[in-house]
């Protein structure tokens, strides 16, 4: 009779299983790390070829090309600048700028001219109100609004508006943030 009882009091691992997995594992962590720094280093590669091709480029782009005088590129130039300013102004929404505008203006208050300024998000507002309580409660619903910043009272005058009524003429500056 064949008796299989461990008399052992503690669990006994089989060390060289063990540590064929931890080689096993090892050595697959060191194929991954060396694929990774190819790789990387591929990138960098790459990296600096596309940054090379870019100043090239760029280089070509800057200078006028061959067979066209200096007088014509300048022309070229200008118009590429203007057309840009065009489709800037194309761009704006105004539809949101004056539904926002008008959120914000109270009773009392007419406006006369509105003109923004494309490159910095700036709009100058002109126009009367009755007094000068209605500019100051304009100015406040003006910062109360989200789409307005940097607001600022330019000017104020009294004007004559018929032979009895007197108005008070205004200028504000303000950016209003791009909807």
């Amino acid at each position: 009779m064949y008796f299989s009882i461990n008399l052992a009091t503690r669990t006994y691992l089989d060390r060289r299983l063990v540590n064929r997995i931890a080689t096993l594992i090892l050595i697959m962590l060191l194929v991954m790390l060396a694929w990774n720094i190819s790789r990387a280093a591929w990138s960098l590669g790459e990296l600096r070829r596309l940054r090379a091709d870019i100043t090239s480029y760029e280089s070509r782009l800057s200078s006028r090309p061959h067979g066209v005088s200096e007088k014509e590129y300048a022309l070229l130039l200008g118009n590429i600048g203007f057309y840009n300013e065009i489709i800037d102004r194309k761009s704006f929404n105004w539809l949101g700028l004056l539904d926002q505008l008008e959120l914000a203006t109270p009773e009392g208050v007419a406006l006369s001219a509105l003109t923004p300024e494309m490159k910095n998000g700036a709009v100058k507002i002109e126009g009367r109100a009755k007094n000068f309580a209605q500019i100051k409660l304009y100015l406040d619903k003006l910062e109360d609004s989200k789409v307005f910043t940097s607001i600022l009272l330019l000017s104020h005058a009294d004007v004559a508006v018929g032979e009895r009524t007197k108005a008070v003429q205004f200028s504000i500056s303000c950016k209003a943030a791009p909807q």
